[in-house]
Parts: C-alpha cells; sequence; structure tokens
C-alpha cells in the first residue's frame, strides 16, 4: 500500500502543468504528467495508483470528458476539471461523471489550490511539508502568469537560462523546478556561490548535468571567462548552466562586472520573477502557507489587522522576509491560534508616523513644501488621479537625477555612498526613461 499520495495531471499545456504540478507539492503529494489522454491511460495502467486527477477537457488527442467516461466507473479518481470553455453543457457532463471541480481559464488558482488541498486532505495530513521555496509559484497574481510560461519554455530547452529577480525571490527554487522538469532530472546537479569553492571544481561535480551559477556577476572574471570556453567548446559533458542573477546585467557589462562576450551567449532564455510587492494578491495565500509550514498540525489564523499591515509592507526580502516574519510572529503569539497585530516585528506594529505641520516641524524647507504642493495640485489636474505609487516614484527618480552629478554620473559611486541599493535605483531610472 502506497503511503505517498500521488496525482495525475493531464494537460497540454506545459506552463500550465508546471503550475498544477507545483500546487500539488504545496498540498504535500507527487504528481504526473500527461499530455495527452492516450498518455494517461499508460499511467493509469503502468504506474501506482493514483489519488486524484487533474484533467483538461482540450486535449490534443481526445476530449477530456470522453476520456474520463471511457474509465471504468469504479476506476474514477476524485477529479479537478480544467477548460478554456466552460460551457453549460460540460459543466452538467462533469457532474455527472463525478467531477468535484469545474475550473475555466484563466484560473483562479487561490480557488483552485483550495479544492485541490479539500481532496488530498487526508494526505496532507500525513505527508512532510513542501520545501520551502515551493512558495515561489503559489499563488494567482497575473504578474505570475509570465513565469510559468519562462519556465516551461526553459524545460524544453537544452539551452542556458538567466533567472532573475530580487534577492529572496525564489531564483534557486526556479532552478531546481526546470531541472526537475527537463531531460536532466536524473543528472549531477550542483549549486555554485561565488567564493565558496572554485568553479572548475563545480563544473567538473557537474559534468552532464546542471550547474547553477548564482549571482552571476559575482563571478571573477577569469571564471567568466572559464564559462564562455566551456560553452563555446559544445562538449557534451558541458553543465548545463543555469544562472541566477538580481541586477540589470546590460548595466553590469558597461559597469565592468561581466564580460560583455558571457552576456550575450546567456541571452536565450530568460525567467524573470515579480518581487513579492508587485504580487501582493498572492499575500494572504504565501502567509498562510508559511504559517502552515512552521507550525505544522495546527490550525494558524491571521488577523485582519495583522494582515492589513502585511499588505502595507514594500518587502524588500520578498518571500524569505515574509517566512522569516511569520517565524518571528509564531514566537511571539506563544502558542495562540490567531496571528494578531501585536505579534508582528516592531517595525510593522508601530511604523513610523509622517510628522503633522500643526503638531511638529516639518523635516522639509517651506521653498522645497511650497513647490511640493504646487506640483502635486498640478498632478492632480492632469485628469485621472496618479496613485501613491506613480507619485513617489517620480519623486525618488527626481532626487536619483539630481543627485548623480555629485558622484560624477556613477551611480554605483552614489549608492554606496548614501547607503542604497543599486539594483533599484537603476530600476527606477529605467523605467521613468521608457515611460517617457
Amino acid at each position: 500500500m502506497h503511503t505517498t499520495h500521488r496525482v495525475l495531471i493531464v494537460e497540454d499545456e506545459r506552463a500550465l502543468a508546471i503550475a498544477f504540478a507545483a500546487a500539488v507539492r504545496q498540498a504535500g503529494a507527487a504528481s504526473e504528467l500527461a499530455p495527452t489522454a492516450a498518455q494517461a491511460r499508460r499511467l493509469l495502467r503502468e504506474s501506482p495508483p493514483f489519488d486524484a486527477l487533474i484533467l483538461d477537457i482540450g486535449l490534443p488527442d481526445e476530449n477530456g470528458l470522453a476520456f474520463l467516461a471511457s474509465l471504468p466507473e469504479a476506476e474514477r479518481l476524485p477529479t479537478l476539471v480544467v477548460t478554456a470553455h466552460g460551457e453549460i453543457g460540460n459543466t452538467i457532463a462533469a457532474r455527472k461523471l463525478g467531477v468535484r471541480e469545474f475550473f475555466t481559464k484563466p484560473l483562479d488558482f487561490a480557488t483552485f489550490t483550495g479544492a485541490l488541498a479539500t481532496i488530498l486532505r487526508p494526505a496532507a495530513r500525513r505527508a512532510a511539508p513542501a520545501p520551502e521555496s515551493d512558495s515561489a509559484f503559489l499563488g494567482a497574481a497575473p504578474s505570475m502568469r509570465p513565469v510559468f510560461r519562462q519556465i516551461a519554455h526553459a524545460c524544453a530547452s537544452d539551452e542556458p537560462v538567466l533567472i532573475r529577480g530580487e534577492t529572496g525571490s525564489g531564483k534557486t527554487r526556479v532552478a531546481r523546478l526546470i531541472r526537475e522538469h527537463s531531460r536532466e532530472k536524473d543528472a549531477p546537479f550542483v549549486l555554485h556561490a561565488a567564493g565558496a569553492a572554485p568553479l572548475a571544481e563545480s563544473l567538473t561535480n557537474a559534468q552532464g548535468g546542471v550547474l547553477v551559477v548564482e549571482d552571476l556577476t559575482s563571478l571573477p572574471a577569469d571564471e567568466q571567462a572559464l564559462l564562455v570556453r566551456g560553452i563555446e567548446a559544445d562538449d557534451a559533458t558541458f553543465p548545463r548552466l543555469l544562472a541566477t542573477v538580481s541586477s540589470d546585467l546590460a548595466t553590469a557589462v558597461t559597469g565592468g562586472t561581466l564580460r560583455s562576450d558571457l552576456y550575450y551567449r546567456l541571452q536565450v532564455l530568460e525567467v524573470s520573477l515579480p518581487p513579492l510587492r508587485e504580487r501582493l494578491e498572492d499575500l494572504p495565500a504565501l502567509a498562510d502557507f508559511f504559517a502552515a509550514q512552521l507550525a505544522p498540525g495546527r490550525r494558524i489564523e491571521i488577523h485582519d489587522e495583522a494582515l492589513a499591515r502585511l499588505l502595507s509592507h514594500d518587502w524588500p526580502g520578498n518571500l524569505r522576509e515574509l517566512r522569516n516574519l511569520l517565524s518571528f510572529a509564531l514566537t511571539a503569539a506563544a502558542g495562540a491560534p490567531v496571528i494578531e497585530r501585536r505579534h508582528l516585528p516592531a517595525y510593522l506594529v508601530d511604523p513610523p508616523e509622517v510628522p503633522d505641520e500643526e503638531t511638529g516641524p516639518t523635516c522639509l524647507p517651506e521653498p522645497l513644501v511650497r513647490g511640493l504642493r504646487d506640483w502635486i495640485e498640478a498632478r492632480f489636474r492632469q485628469g485621472s488621479a496618479p496613485t501613491y505609487r506613480e507619485l513617489s516614484e517620480t519623486l525618488e527618480t527626481g532626487l536619483i537625477r539630481e543627485l548623480l552629478p555629485r558622484y560624477g554620473g556613477r551611480l554605483a559611486r552614489l549608492a554606496s555612498e548614501l547607503q542604497a541599493n543599486r539594483a533599484t535605483l537603476r530600476k527606477r531610472l529605467k523605467k521613468t526613461s521608457l515611460e517617457e
């Protein structure tokens, strides 16, 4: 009798299949992917038993509901159906076949993962928690949809891949996922951090497999040259390269921290992870996920006031910061079933208040305050009201541009001497330039 619950995913759209597989892992189960009804039949016949089925209707070789109807009734699994066409006829036919839930594309992943957890609840109680970094693929924010497509393209290729994202956004987990769904899934898999070991040693250990170079721009020039020579040699034993980066590579080339020949050889496939502040729709589900992972076997809720504070935060540390924050809150709650605002770190419980002009002195000189007021008034007269983010980003960009001449026009020097994040400054300038 098997103890690890298994889900058969019958879906021909690779990106969506990978997203389903991530949801299954989050629920504590394993999965197998079948892009056709014929392959699904083979897996049902030859593989260990499955406990649930995720089924697309629009399969390339057969209608998904016809496939389900062809199975003996006693062998039909608890099924979630997904389709791009939500006609009433399909819904009725699915219900007659005993389908648990019927979803239309584009998928509401929050509802979908809830339904999956319901049919796998017995498995979730027995299984070990999913890996921490699987949270990178949890949620239904629009900004995550292109990520699944990019990962699918990377899984179907043997080319090098750039994985871009801010610190703590899940870049290494993306590399692991690509390896798990590529032809190299059973080959050596080596993580290389600059300075931790000689690159030549990591290359040797990863021969015929996958080498993940973390923070590519931190590699010394001689080790970057070693990668270039290996890629150009077209040697079958040279590992497939997956490189994580948190900075803009074109700027890294200009600044001399990345060789231009390596840059051009890596411009083939890219996965770009959004920061948590650009996928806040997913934050409640992510917070619940981390709370369940950190306190297995306990039912933890997050009070609305605490959740509101989480949603108002900018999350510079992304998913890693959220997990650490939940760990702190659970310790502060001392076993209570509800995380309240008072259980959060001090910087979220009592955020700094903006000085009030009537109760305290302003930190800005009066001429600047008058100019700021006039500028705000002009912006609101232009038509639709701007968002706070638009206003603050415009002000920040102007500040950066005024400061740059003081540091010889060098962004790196400005960031170093004023203790700012160079990648954030560069991103702000680049975004404004594109909008102009």
